[in-house]
């Protein structure tokens, strides 16, 4: 029992930590800002940083994980994380912090890209769905208390005492992780004799900064701008030459032949679509229940905070029935409650109250805590343990990459419709102060953006009805 719990313990309190530190940074960007007097917009660096960094930085520390060994990389993940942490929290200028975010990118990406790898090698293949389950379960668990310990530091006390707290448990986690993880890599290899595919690493790196960045300034300016369209152009271009290097290179970053498996290839199709077509109330929702309905940002923390409990409970209970009875019915079956979720929200009004909202938010994380476990279970299944290092860290980039564009599609929908009502395109000027007519028009574009994400979902299930049913080998 021991030989499975603990070293699941120690992970989790890793990933528990990473989920509370990027809750804590959300909230503490008012703080920062008025702290060193530097408008939001410059001060968001520190969040979108650090973000991007753990973006560009998941596939080539998972493809050096699966050389070197998951574990090792894992626990310098961890360390490289908590003490950049703890000396960020004595930053002397919003430029030092932002630098400090990229650096600290680098350990999440790090440990982002091994977790799940580990977590696998712990249960064994043939409890895969249980393990990533309670993966998912850690997450929603993190996801409720994080905003709520976060808030409590920051009315307590200062930003800076947020950094050190979470610099300090990341210490005991990586201590916790070196002592209690046993390696499940056995490769020779040392850092002096890795052969790495640099070049494809920089070549992705620049596809996907460009990415993300074509989403985040597609919604801010229009998708349309010729920045965005440079930038775009860019991150077509990177992922172009990085398709072409990885298949004409001996030791590629990633094996692109894994998408000639169909329940490898639909099962990261869908990934990416459920977080497409999911993300956007994680966005709007906030909005809404503040500057529409009225209600406190720690009220906002409850509501937020009780449906992640409800995606920890899914996620362990899913996990493990998909053991039994294959991943397919509760991957479907995680688009199915997404799409009832995101229509419950689209009979929201202005004058809405609570229990819809809450309904909603219930369903969609339900659902993902249904969908998770299940769909990383075909996608791990369907390929070599020997990859599992590289592919957690696809599947990260994949869901990144899908709630960013799934939310800078879905800004640019809510916009578009306030425009054609007569309103000022943007959302990030409303406040309580905002006439009832705006708001109305801002729920309206919000109505869209849940049906289209009811596309998505509806999208999803097709992909994974054409990638069948197959059983998976345990």
């Amino acid at each position: 029992m021991n030989r499975t719990l603990l070293p699941f313990l120690a992970i989790s309190l890793g990933l528990w930590v990473e989920v509370v530190d990027q809750a804590g940074i959300m909230l503490a960007l008012p703080s920062i800002s008025r702290f060193f007097s530097s408008d939001l917009s410059t001060a968001q660096w520190v969040l979108i940083g650090y973000v991007l960094s753990i973006s560009v930085s998941l596939i080539p520390m998972s493809r050096i994980s699966d050389l070197l060994g998951h574990k090792k990389i894992y626990v310098w993940g961890l360390t490289l994380a908590a003490v950049i942490t703890f000396l960020a929290g004595f930053s002397n200028s919003i430029g030092l912090l932002i630098a400090f975010s990229l650096i600290r990118g680098v350990g999440r990406g790090m440990t982002q890209g091994t977790s799940m790898a580990l977590v696998l090698s712990i249960f064994g293949p043939s409890q895969g769905g249980k393990a990533l389950g309670l993966y998912i379960s850690v997450v929603g668990i993190g996801s409720a208390a994080g905003p709520l310990i976060s808030g409590f530091i920051l009315n307590n006390y200062t930003w800076r005492f947020l950094f050190f707290i979470i610099g300090g448990l990341g210490i005991i986690s990586s201590m916790a992780a070196s002592w209690l993880v046993s390696s499940n890599h056995a490769s020779t290899i040392k850092l002096r004799e890795l052969k790495f595919d640099w070049i494809g690493a920089g070549l992705f790196t620049i596809g996907i900064a460009a990415l993300l960045q074509t989403a985040t300034w597609g919604s801010r300016i229009g998708f349309l701008h010729p920045v965005t369209i440079s930038i775009s152009c860019l991150s077509l271009i990177g992922f172009a030459l990085f398709i072409y290097r990885e298949m004409s290179v001996g030791d590629p970053m990633i094996d692109l032949s894994l998408f000639r498996n169909r329940l490898f290839s639909t099962g990261v199709s869908a990934h990416f679509l459920f977080f497409m077509g999911g993300a956007c109330p994680w966005f709007f929702m906030p909005f809404f229940l503040e500057i529409v309905a009225g209600y406190s940002p720690q009220q906002i923390g409850f509501i937020m905070g009780a449906g992640a409990i409800s995606m920890s409970i899914a996620g362990a209970f899913c996990g493990y029935l998909s053991d039994k009875f294959g991943p397919f019915i509760f991957s479907v079956g995680g688009f199915v409650v997404t799409a009832v979720g995101l229509y419950v929200l689209t009979n929201l009004t202005v004058n809405a109250t609570w229990p819809l909202a809450i309904i909603g938010i219930l369903c969609i994380n339900m659902a993902s805590g249904i969908f998770f476990g299940p769909n990383n279970k075909q996608v791990f299944g369907s390929v070599s343990p020997n990859f599992h290092g590289v592919i957690s860290g696809f599947m990260h980039t994949t869901r990144n990459s899908g709630s960013a564009i799934g939310i800078s599609i879905g800004t640019a929908i809510a916009t578009s419709v306030m425009a054609y009502m007569g309103y000022e395109p943007t959302i990030s000027d409303l406040s309580n102060d905002t006439g009832v007519s705006v708001l109305g028009a801002f729920v309206r574009g919000m109505k869209f953006v849940f049906f289209g994400g009811m596309g998505v979902s509806i999208l999803g299930i097709f992909v994974l009805v054409l990638g069948g049913r197959n059983k998976i080998n345990n």
